[in-house]
């Protein structure tokens, strides 16, 4: 069966497997708008200005080098070639990112589930549709932070990274209207003042995809779409400054995706494993609301936040899962920056609670694909179970930023976190030391202790799960020196090591490896905090701000990531190990109206598990012993050691021409790229047939040079 290639493009290949299984996640935590702008290295032409009053975007590139990690901002990550006119989807050109399933960052060695986003404050439920796009319009962008190690103490619940996003406060105008429209997705911004001193903004996007997909499937197929894969989002804010001292904000975001494929009884996919029957599919959504007061006093800029935020999942794969759940989130929140001495100090304290509502029916397979190949659901009982979980968190948190003396400076915090479902007390230390070696030049070392919440819902199961779980650790340590110099170009070197104890693997002894066994101690735990790992590298990254009419940035990274189960002893390379990752993207200003730019990317190969043999799985006689007169139920797959091949080198050249112009009297942006430039074919796995006798290599899209074109109408 020949692959469709525009699956990659949507996202559909993280349904086509009993995997998806694990990837609903609980993500859960806080951020923080950055501290001390004058600690960053914001590289910035000097003849930019930062007047932004004709609303339009600003021109100033910028790459920054924060405390925690990288910042990008302006127009420079609006017109990343290949991103698609999507901000948030240029983080894979930052050093060292993986994306797994084609959208989800994975960060030093953490799965995409370990991260945490965040939008202004508070908590975001999905930062990317199933299509790979985020779920903001990019013109309300202003920047977003990558924080990648030993962040500050108010971001309590990540293990692999964080990302901060800021969204543009809207500005007191007339009424303007930006329209944009592609063959993927249309959208629309609306902004204006109410009065001289309030104003808001409405933005709505729609996919277009659902609209053509079906007629352009390869009749080879062997499915087709119950629901063909459908997204939405939008995002208010309105803004009210109440006097020279006083800013309340309104704020609602949220997203929706759906779409559920059906397979032919005959396909590959059923006949591999009989729980598939009947297909597969997501309907998930999330809405956010929040308000915000700030006021300035002598005691610095205080916040107040109240938010409400609400996701639903909804996951079917055939006979193996049936989920329906909704998770609600109440919080309060109060921090405040001031002034102390010769720095900043930052506080505050954070109340919430959620509330699990869920109801699934699934089968009795415990298994975390970090750490093993699951064996197959088949042989497993089905089970249901509905509750409703009610859990609350209190957090405290502090950092103080200041100036040891002329050349020495020093972050230093702590977070108290606890909550009344494991009934477990972190008190972790944050530690960052900055020494300006000469006016160019800077070092930093810096260490911090981090724990996260369940990702998963399965975890906080009486039935599926196992409620004496702990949460996971993990310690971090960077090293780095950058220069930041008054040339154009600026340079950061970054080592890193991290490792993670508490990890979640699986109870072997309460798997079900065949139809004629049953688990070998059914009274045990489901699952155990018995995962331990690390991860180590080195990152470069190299920017030059605009000069001579063009810019751009070089980053390499290299690293290793290991696991180990310590029930089972196997010691193994972490899925997302990819040793080598190198990123090349430049931007040249042709005239006023003219622009063109190019990203090159190369990486390592994935690892992945061969199969080198498969035995056939028979239906029971009477005597409850396989008969094999009687054709195979299926074939069960034997496997090499976990993890223990790799595919070979990915690269790609993506190009994007950006064309400023006036239609019907508006401004008007027209955008051209081509993705895959000179067209290589980079394997991303196998596929095989029913018996697994053969396979066929997986590409990754798109195999050949593809086109896209897009158009903004600014009214």
């Amino acid at each position: 069966m020949k692959t469709l290639p525009l699956l990659s493009t949507i996202g559909l290949t993280l349904l086509s497997s009993a995997a998806l299984a694990n990837d609903y996640a609980n993500e859960e935590a806080n951020g923080k708008e950055k501290k001390k702008p004058d600690q960053s290295v914001n590289v910035t032409p000097k003849s930019a200005s930062t007047d932004n009053t004709d609303n339009k975007i600003e021109k100033i590139r910028v790459v920054g080098s924060k405390d925690s990690g990288l910042e990008l901002s302006s127009d420079k990550i609006l017109k990343v070639p290949g991103a698609g006119n999507d901000p948030i989807r240029a983080i894979e050109s930052l050093p060292g990112i993986v994306l797994a399933r084609g959208f989800a960052p994975a960060v030093r060695g953490s799965s995409p589930e370990d991260m945490y986003y965040q939008s202004d404050d508070v908590p975001v439920g999905n930062v990317f549709h199933i299509d790979s796009f985020s779920t903001f319009h990019p013109n309300l962008i202003r920047s977003f932070e990558l924080k990648t190690g030993a962040w500050e103490a108010e971001f309590n619940d990540a293990i692999g990274g964080v990302i901060d996003t800021r969204l543009k406060d809207p500005e007191i105008v007339d009424p303007t209207a930006i329209v944009d429209f592609s063959f993927l997705r249309t959208g629309v911004l609306f902004e204006s003042k109410i009065n001289e001193n309030s104003a808001f903004y409405f933005a709505m996007r729609q996919s277009l995809v659902h609209l053509y997909i079906e007629e352009i499937l390869d009749d080879e197929e062997q499915f087709q779409f119950d629901q063909a894969p459908i997204n939405n989002d939008y995002q208010f804010k309105y803004v009210n400054y109440i006097d020279a001292d006083n800013k309340l904000t309104v704020q609602a975001t949220g997203s929706n995706d759906e779409v559920a494929l059906l397979f032919d009884d005959d396909s590959d996919e059923v006949l591999q494993n009989p729980d598939l029957q009947g297909g597969i599919g997501v309907d998930q959504y999330y809405h956010n609301q929040s308000i915000i007061w700030t006021n300035y006093s002598n005691w610095g800029e205080t916040k107040v936040i109240a938010n409400r935020l609400e996701r639903s999942g909804d996951i079917v794969i055939g006979q193996l899962l049936d989920l329906d759940a909704k998770t609600t989130d109440y919080m309060f929140k109060v921090k405040n920056n001031q002034d102390w001495g010769n720095g900043v100090i930052s506080s505050g304290v954070e109340l919430r609670s959620q509330t699990v509502d869920y109801a699934v029916t699934g089968k009795q397979q415990p298994c975390n694909n970090e750490f093993e190949v699951c064996p197959p659901s088949y042989y497993a009982d089905t089970e249901f179970e509905s509750d409703e979980i009610d859990i609350n968190f209190y957090n405290l948190f502090a950092d103080y930023d200041w100036d040891l003396n002329a050349d020495w400076s020093a972050r230093v915090g702590a977070v108290y976190s606890y909550n009344d479902y494991t009934e477990e007390t972190f008190v972790e230390p944050r530690v960052t030391l900055r020494w300006q070696v000469t006016d160019e030049y800077r070092l930093k070392v810096a260490a911090g202790q981090h724990h996260q919440w369940f990702r998963q819902y399965k975890y906080l199961s009486s039935k599926f799960g196992a409620p004496d779980l702990k949460l996971s650790q993990s310690n971090h340590y960077v090293l780095g020196i950058e220069y930041v110099g008054e040339s154009d170009y600026a340079w950061r070197l970054e080592t890193y090591y991290k490792d993670m104890d508490d990890l979640v693997v699986s109870n072997p002894l309460l798997q079900v490896n065949d139809l004629t066994s049953s688990p070998s101690n059914s009274e045990g735990a489901n699952y155990l905090n018995e995962g331990v790992g690390d991860a180590y590298g080195v990152e470069f990254l190299i920017n030059k701000a605009i000069s001579n009419d063009w810019y751009g940035w070089l980053s390499v990274a290299y690293s290793k990531t290991e696991r180990v189960n310590n029930l089972t002893g196997e010691e193994f390379r972490y899925q997302y190990d990819l040793p080598w990752i190198v990123n090349l993207v430049s931007n040249y200003e042709i005239n006023e109206r003219w622009q063109i730019g190019g990203r090159w990317r190369l990486q390592s190969g994935s690892l992945y598990t061969p199969i080198i043999s498969a035995d056939p799985v028979y239906p029971l006689d009477q005597s409850g012993n396989p008969d094999a007169e009687q054709e195979p139920i299926f074939y069960d797959p034997v496997e090499a050691a976990f993890n223990s091949d790799r595919l070979e080198y990915f690269h790609r050249l993506d190009i994007r021409l950006d064309y400023q112009t006036t239609l019907w009297n508006k401004e008007t942006n027209i955008y051209f790229e081509v993705l895959n430039l000179y067209g290589q074919k980079s394997v991303e796995g196998y596929e095989y047939n029913a018996d697994y006798s053969e396979k066929e290599k997986e590409y990754q899209f798109p195999e050949t040079p593809i086109p896209s074109i897009g158009i903004q109408i600014i009214f």
